[in-house]
């Protein structure tokens, strides 16, 4: 849950995982375990929603203007 929090965020409030997964990968780069952490980051994401029966997203305020900005 920490892992997705953190993946949630930017310095400037939500967004979807691929934005911030992007942006760190530009700063730090990549490694050879950096896909998998990826599609581990995507299975909890489906989890969690599984479990409370929407999207994370709608629960995240401004996510869409972050996102696009």
């Amino acid at each position: 849950m920490i892992q997705i929090c953190d993946y949630l965020a930017l310095p400037n409030g939500f967004c979807i995982l691929e934005k911030r997964m992007v942006d760190v990968a530009l700063r730090r780069g990549v490694s050879d375990l950096t896909i998998d952490k990826w599609k581990k980051a995507f299975l909890i994401k489906s989890e969690i929603e599984n479990k409370i029966k929407q999207s994370i997203y709608s629960l995240l305020p401004n996510i869409i203007e972050n996102t696009f900005s």
